[in-house]
């Protein structure tokens, strides 16, 4: 008979097997942890015990995750069944999950900040919350969060990593770095507080401690999947910033060109990568062409504005115009039904200017771009993922023949991150 157990954070699961309970915790520490296992143990735990709504959960975030949408509902939907007839905590955990596979984010959110009030602990629910945030560009509300319920998690380098993390795209990357260093300490091998240091370090533009310091952080992380490519990406970033091109050229070749990837994650680093190389005056066209195919192939996939934009950029600067129009066109009929507003405010504007700025056009990349720079954020991605848009307006100005306004974007520019490139820059 199913009994109402604690999981390792001391929240109620009702499950038989203590087996099953046990195999749930592992794969929380592999969601936590961006573990590329997490999936299966997740599927594991809710084979050896099928009440266990948690484990269905679990697996339906996972499944989502690798854009198995259906699958995913269909395991959300088990974990309902399950769950209804467990504690408050498990049907609310279990709700708020469902709601957001389902694609209802707004009320996924809703579910999930107050299921937190009653639930401080349950860090699965936290961490869905915080990138429904980070995909909004509200990092304000991560750190009000975070630093609620860091007090919850005394021992915990996840909630540490979450915590530095949002510190540093607030602004506070003095902090950042040194929660995230305690975090890494505690657990060497948890990839986001590691992901955190990197950004910390980019931030404060200590690039030649990053490129020491990364490499050593990196290696225990082993285990990911995708997330590890994206740490490497943050590598790439350090030398980019000490102005050794040559050298982020050829490890953007071997970390995503070898074997390519149709992952978004391992897609905003490629192509936001090649676009920075052709920023700096690196010739990389001719490395364009399989990531313009791969971006053609998701027109059906960009719910994400972050995700559109990085598709647009490999349309352009892979010089496939048919299908860059064809999306754009999808991108205007969209902005008609989107009642936020930001598709045809923000991300319509935008890909016009990196259309533009594609084919030569600067000063209409400058345009489009430019009643842009405060509202970029909200199509979310990190302040160092969002750098390349802003960047491009600032290349701009200097290709369109405009030094006064290059000149003062080039002074704001330097004075936020000394980046060798900016540094060098002349008028």
């Amino acid at each position: 008979m199913p009994s109402v157990r604690a999981d390792a954070y001391g929240l109620p699961a009702t499950t038989a097997s203590s087996d099953a309970l046990e195999t749930y915790d592992r794969a929380v520490d592999g969601l936590l942890g961006w573990d590329a296992e997490a999936l299966d143990r997740f599927g594991a735990a809710a084979t050896t015990d099928p009440r266990l709504a948690l484990a269905h959960a679990g697996l339906a975030i996972c499944l989502f995750l690798d854009e198995r949408f259906v699958e995913a509902r269909e395991s959300a939907e088990r974990a309902r069944t399950a769950a209804s007839t467990q504690t408050l905590r498990e049907r609310g955990h279990v709700e708020a999950i469902a709601l957001l596979v389902e694609g209802k984010v707004h009320d996924a959110e809703a579910a999930m900040t107050r299921h937190l009030v009653d639930f401080p602990r349950d860090l699965v629910v936290f961490q869905r919350l915080y990138f429904v945030w980070f995909w909004q560009g509200k990092f304000g509300e991560m750190l009000d969060l975070s630093s609620v319920l860091t007090r919850y998690y005394p021992a915990s380098s996840f909630m540490l990593g979450l915590h530095a993390f949002a510190l540093e795209q607030t602004g506070r990357c003095d902090e950042a770095l040194r929660i995230a260093q305690a975090a890494i300490g505690k657990n060497p091998r948890d990839a986001w507080s590691v992901h955190a240091l990197a950004h910390a370090l980019y931030e404060l533009g200590a690039f030649d401690t990053g490129v020491t310091r990364l490499p050593p952080a990196i290696h225990p992380c082993a285990h990911l999947g995708w997330f590890r490519n994206h740490l490497l990406w943050h590598l790439i970033l350090m030398h980019l910033g000490r102005g050794e091109y040559e050298r982020a050229s050829g490890l953007g070749r071997t970390v995503f060109e070898r074997e390519l990837s149709s992952i978004p994650g391992d897609l905003h680093d490629s192509i936001s990568l090649l676009w920075r190389l052709e920023l700096c005056g690196l010739p990389v066209k001719d490395r364009w062409r399989p990531f313009a195919a791969i971006a053609a192939g998701r027109l059906d996939r960009q719910p994400l504005l972050f995700h559109a934009a990085h598709l647009a950029m490999a349309l352009a600067a892979g010089g496939d115009w048919a299908t860059a129009e064809r999306q754009l066109g999808m991108l205007r009929e969209r902005a008609a039904r989107d009642r936020t507003g930001l598709t045809g405010q923000v991300l319509v504007p935008l890909v016009e200017g990196l259309h533009a700025f594609a084919a030569g056009d600067y000063r209409r990349t400058v345009e489009r771009i430019e009643p842009l720079r405060g509202r970029i954020v909200e199509l979310g991605g990190s302040r160092a993922q969002r750098d390349v848009f802003h960047d491009t307006l600032y290349e701009a100005c200097f290709r369109a023949g405009d030094p006064d306004r290059a000149r003062r974007y080039l002074a704001e520019r330097v004075a936020r991150r000394p980046d060798h490139y900016w540094r060098t820059r002349g008028v």
